[in-house]
């Protein structure tokens, strides 16, 4: 069996997350503890009190980034580990993380920046995200050929898709797809329009701020956002690439069990990729770990699976 982690995205976020491991987990404090000192942000307070606080941009990135943490460290103490990772969006950066590409202190530094070089382009360029649910690839793409500044900002499944650009135009297209006939589309509570050209200026500066970082090539096997495909080369490019570019998920995970991976744990709030991948391959083994019961259920199929 190989396994993969996978770690959810920003968007599944919600307020108390991680509390019970929290409670439970030596490991965990610790972590909060840590990135409240190297931050200087009140990382429990945006956890467990503030949800205005976790669904700004400039803290819901490097609260994730914290739970990406701070479950890897539980999973260790049970000898659950992964031959691969991918994430969606920001939970690329907890597959970059599991890969050793940075250490978790100078991760949160890098996921702070991102975060703040994104909030300040969407608000240089205000726009807003949909997601198209019954419609495929093809329909979708066509569609939104008319309207210069909408571009697929990520590929969920063959048929369901989310849009990216400018306000006016999201709201139209919400509608279009409807007449076009999708089973849903639905404007998403992002605060931006996330992986596409609105993104540029982010995509930018962030790449003059990599370059003078010291970070490695990955250690284990990672699988990238921007291709779809296990990385190659170029590593700071294509961490800067993919603010603004696609999400290609569901290609990332055909890629992955083309490969043999056939056990997918989602680190994270929720279980969106789970069931995605699901979808995508009812035969492979899927879990999630979030909380108490979660873990535990993800315990129980691990052992299992390796016999345990």
């Amino acid at each position: 069996m190989k396994t993969v982690f996978m770690f959810s995205g920003q968007g599944s976020q919600y307020l108390g997350m991680a509390k019970e491991l929290y409670e439970n987990y030596e490991v965990v404090r610790t972590v909060f503890e840590k990135a409240e000192e190297i931050t200087d942000y009140p990382i429990k307070k945006i956890f467990f009190e503030s949800l205005e606080l976790l669904n700004d941009t400039k803290y819901t990135q490097v609260a994730m980034f914290v739970m990406y943490q701070a479950i890897i460290e539980v999973l260790k103490l049970y000898n659950i580990f992964a031959d691969a990772s991918m994430g969606l969006s920001l939970g690329e950066y907890g597959a970059y993380l599991h890969n050793e590409v940075f250490s978790f202190e100078l991760g949160l530094e890098i996921v702070k920046t991102r975060s703040k070089l994104m909030a300040e382009a969407q608000e240089k360029n205000p726009g807003k995200m949909c997601a198209i649910i019954g419609l495929d690839n093809n329909a979708v793409e066509e569609m939104i050929k008319p309207f210069k500044e909408i571009v697929i900002a990520n590929y969920n499944l063959p048929t369901q898709l989310v849009i990216s650009g400018d306000q006016e135009s999201i709201l139209k297209l919400k509608d279009l797809a409807i007449e076009k006939g999708a089973k849903r589309a639905i404007v998403l509570e992002t605060s931006g329009a996330f992986h596409s050209p609105f993104m540029n200026s982010a995509e930018e500066g962030f790449y003059d701020y990599l370059s003078c970082l010291d970070i490695n090539e990955p250690k284990y096997n990672l699988y990238v956002n921007l291709t779809g495909r296990k990385y190659e080369s170029n590593i700071k490019e294509v961490m800067a690439k993919q603010i603004s570019h696609s999400v290609k998920f569901y290609q990332t995970v055909e890629e992955m069990i083309v490969d043999g991976m056939n056990v997918f744990i989602e680190i994270g709030p929720k279980q969106t990729l789970s069931s995605l991948v699901r979808k995508i391959d009812s035969s492979v083994v899927v879990c999630n770990v979030e909380d108490l019961k979660s873990l535990q259920k993800t315990i129980s199929i691990w052992g299992d699976i390796n016999g345990k």
